[in-house]
């Protein structure tokens, strides 16, 4: 087991700054990883970024957009405007599906595969800060709904809560929760809890960078958006 484990915020589909995050890491792309959730839309290259975590083996939650992606999965692989139009149009949907212009069918039906088996929660018992707390990596903030996370006959609010929750605060003993879903100005450090996602794919003033937590030491990392939204492939035109 690696000394540190390293906990990245919301990528959204900014490969270049990602890879220039990792680079920070001492042993780079040969660290233990784990994402937050939320690689994918906005940015230009969500395929990328997904192809990559597959590659390297690295954790990941699932966050509340690619759960959007799963429930259009059919048009998404079959390059058809999904039903939800409001994810495809206003919430970065439409950029996803263009970052696999040329892609097979199957080759989107393996990182579809890849993303249906992302759990809302991974616990890392074996990483544990100096006051005994093992990390726990979510989406949104557990909070108050941690422990909900057995009980079988309220496992749809538990999972909606992980992936879609705001405003929880609660903090919970015996883990260090680390999380995104809610973009925040600086990483938000809290006595068992952080926020780690800095809104990198904004590209605004406040909301410029990628940031991951270096766990158990809490050294924070963070990079600078080096996207070029002005540029980009060609691509292909979606069928209704």
């Amino acid at each position: 087991m690696s000394e540190q484990i390293y906990i990245i915020g919301d990528v959204h589909g900014c490969f270049n700054t990602l890879l220039e995050l990792i680079k920070q890491f001492p042993n780079k792309e040969k660290s233990q990883i784990c994402f937050v959730g939320d690689v994918i839309d906005r940015g230009l290259f969500s395929c990328d970024v997904i192809e990559l975590i597959i590659e390297n083996g690295y954790d990941m939650v699932m966050g509340n957009h690619e759960r959007r992606l799963l429930n259009n999965q059919l048009e998404f692989l079959n390059n058809k405007v999904p039903f939800d139009r409001s994810w495809f149009f206003g919430n970065g949907g439409e950029a996803t599906y263009r970052s696999y212009f040329g892609q097979s069918m199957k080759f989107k039906q393996r990182h579809v595969d890849f993303l249906e088996q992302r759990p809302v929660y991974l616990e890392f018992k074996e990483y544990k800060n100096q006051n005994g707390e093992h990390l726990v990596v979510s989406h949104s903030a557990v909070g108050e709904f941690w422990g909900l996370r057995e009980a079988l006959k309220r496992q749809e609010e538990f999972k909606k809560h992980l992936l879609s929750g705001r405003g929880d605060m609660t903090q919970v003993e015996g883990i260090f929760n680390v999380y995104g879903h809610t973009p925040v100005r600086e990483p938000q450090i809290y006595s068992n809890s952080a926020n780690i996602d800095t809104g990198c794919v904004f590209n605004e003033v406040g909301f410029d960078k990628l940031s991951a937590l270096e766990f158990p030491s809490m050294k924070i990392y963070t990079q600078r958006n080096v996207e070029s939204f002005e540029k980009g492939k060609e691509y292909g035109i979606f069928t209704s």
